[in-house]
């Protein structure tokens, strides 16, 4: 490798990891056929990222390629021969501008269910090369294209990694289908371990390399890297009970230093989730299981109430943000939730996703391969799948007409709004309730009409899909009516995020609301909670008015308070070139009061909209 390749691949290598950390929260939860409830296997994964988040859901239909044809999808990946024919599969994207190669979700035609967790923090003397550029999101998302089993997926991604090398630090796949479960734990290079889950257990998985129970004598179900063993040996991280007896091999032990465990951030999660599981405290790291096989059966709602888990001081740490500071599997971060059940018959897997915090919003149930409502996507497939790495700045824009953000908005709000948290929960309960009650009646006749006609059957679980998702965002928008019916408005259209010019934002009074009582020394403007990172307090990213004073703006008689910021204050950490949804924080009679209007964030050389003079919302 020349200088100039050397420069570029760490100035790849830099961004790359720093994806990798911007997910350093996520959970996944893994139920073995017999320790389901209803002896299915179930996976449960949170997907937690910082900063601007679009999440997104699609069906991509089966392919056929032309031969020859080559495959690249992070600019300095490498590029890789396309199959013939791809499987249809359903696709939960994280849309990031700066690209996701670590965040997506899939389930194909085959019903392989794809999840993953970031695994950072391996020792550097451990790290492999890669071929190219290596590979990243190809793995998942040539895993979904081409599997027909669990297993099958397993034996591609680890001829991709042979072929190829894996360019991140590390990450644990989750891999399933209606027969078995496997994880394939991959640290940078060609170093990996696969384990199939025992039917009997019960994982769960942080953000650090959780797998410790790998017989390398059983070759049925755990596959290992070639050489890594020795490796381990010799660097001096493993030492077999008996010589040349691989039967005890600690993978977590070999690959990665034990901060990495105890770390908060990954300490914490595995604290409450085996709390949750087993009903054990465990106090001490490297005592965490990777797996149990816990005394009751596990059902879904098990594993939605484990990824909505908070530690019991939640509501008694930092009183801004409900999440401010919190380290639970639910937190600042989580930028949706989702829960499969497997199914023998890959079109009647049943999926729950939350699209925001599941502790603020409700689980949508729906059938990943009968494709998801229209609503959740703004995009069509191809354009998603070209824009993945590409995504413009207008891209993230927030649209008032996409149903997800009023999702996002209710989750908002509720962080602020801290005195609606415990009526919120039991909204949430009964709105899941409403939406669950036929799914079992829908997924019967589903069943039937399979035996006549899967087009028919198809059509009649999208329209279960459309009329769920249809609901769940009347209730949304139903909540925000009730908890945010006040008013207030951004007087600009635009945005300049380096002038220290001034924007005034107002809040409006109305029949039953004075905004005057606003305090304006307990005031906060900027991005949303779900734009920004975990452990920050409105006062490191939100600006505060530079001045306030009670005027009547709108003419109806009643003075209104307007709040001044500085531009360059409230447009902090927002992306240039997108129009945000701008949030108001503050205390009006002692009352948390949180609400939004948007503008759009001037980039150089484009100004933009002209300047609003005027509420254009009202």
């Amino acid at each position: 490798m020349n200088l100039k390749m050397k420069f570029a691949a760490a100035a790849i290598g830099a961004a790359l990891g720093s994806l990798a950390l911007n997910a350093s929260a996520c959970s996944t939860v893994i139920v073995g056929k017999d320790a389901s409830a209803t002896g299915n296997i179930i996976i449960g994964h949170n997907e937690d990222n910082g900063g601007r988040i679009l999440a997104t859901q699609y069906y991509v239909p089966a392919a056929t390629h032309k031969k020859g044809e080559m495959i690249k999808f992070e600019e300095a990946a490498a590029s890789i021969p396309q199959v013939e024919k791809t499987f249809a599969f359903y696709w939960a994207q994280t849309y990031d501008p700066t690209g996701a190669s670590f965040s997506d979700g899939f389930v194909n035609e085959n019903g392989v269910t794809i999840a993953t967790n970031a695994c950072t923090g391996i020792y550097e003397d451990d790290i492999m090369p890669t071929k190219d550029g290596g590979i990243g999101y190809g793995i998942r998302r040539l895993m979904a294209e081409r599997a027909t089993s669990a297993r099958h997926a397993v034996d591609i991604a680890i001829d991709l990694l042979g072929t190829y090398g894996y360019f991140s630090e590390g990450r644990t796949y989750t891999i399933a289908d209606s027969k078995e479960a496997w994880q394939l734990a991959i640290h940078q290079g060609n170093t990996w371990v696969a384990r199939r889950v025992k039917d009997n257990e019960v994982i769960y998985i942080p953000n650090n390399f959780m797998m410790d129970k790998v017989d390398a004598t059983d070759t049925e179900n755990v596959i290992v890297a070639p050489g890594m063993i020795e490796r381990a040996i010799k660097n001096g991280r493993y030492k077999p009970a008996k010589e040349g007896v691989y039967s005890d091999f600690n993978y977590r032990v070999a690959v990665a230093p034990a901060h990495r465990r105890s770390a908060d951030y990954n300490y914490s999660r595995n604290n409450l989730a085996w709390n949750k599981i087993i009903g054990e405290n465990i106090t001490d790291a490297e005592k965490f299981p990777y797996s149990a096989t816990p005394t009751k059966k596990f059902g879904v709602e098990d594993v939605k109430d484990l990824l909505r888990t908070h530690e019991a001081d939640i509501e008694k740490q930092d009183k801004q943000w409900l999440h401010t500071n919190s380290l639970g599997i639910c937190r600042a971060t989580t930028h949706e939730s989702v829960v499969y059940e497997m199914n023998a018959n890959p079109l009647l897997i049943t999926g729950y996703r939350a699209m925001a915090r599941p502790c603020e919003t409700p689980y949508v149930p729906f059938f990943p391969l009968a494709r998801p409502a229209e609503g959740t996507s703004f995009m069509d497939p191809a354009t998603a799948t070209a824009e993945h790495f590409k995504g413009t700045p207008e891209r993230f824009s927030y649209r008032s007409d996409w149903p997800v953000f009023d999702f996002v908005k209710v989750a908002n709000v509720h962080e602020f709004q801290r005195q609606d948290q415990k009526d919120n929960k039991a909204f949430v309960a009964k709105i899941e309730k409403e939406l669950t009650k036929d799914m079992p009646a829908v997924a019967a006749h589903a069943q039937m009409l399979l035996k006549v006609s899967e087009a028919k059957a198809v059509e009649y679980m999208h329209a279960y899909n459309v009329r769920t998702f249809n609901e769940a965002h009347a209730a949304m928008l139903d909540r925000l009516a009730e908890v945010a019916p006040h008013t207030m408005t951004v007087m600009a259209d635009s945005i300049d995020p380096k002038s220290e010019k001034t924007v005034d934002v107002v809040l409006f009074s109305g029949d039953k609301f004075d905004a005057t009582k606003a305090d304006p020394k307990q005031t906060w403007g900027g991005v949303g909670r779900a734009s920004i990172g975990n452990k920050i307090t409105m006062g490191d990213k939100l600006a505060q008015p530079v001045k306030a004073e009670a005027r009547d703006v709108n003419g109806d008689g009643k003075k209104d308070m307007v709040f001044t910021f500085t531009q360059k204050g409230l447009a902090q950490n927002m992306l240039a070139g997108a129009t945000y949804d701008i949030w108001l924080h503050t205390y009006v009679n002692g009352e948390r009061v949180a609400l939004m209007d948007s503008a759009f964030i001037e980039t150089e050389g484009y100004k933009g909209p002209a300047k609003r003079t005027q509420n254009a919302d009202l």
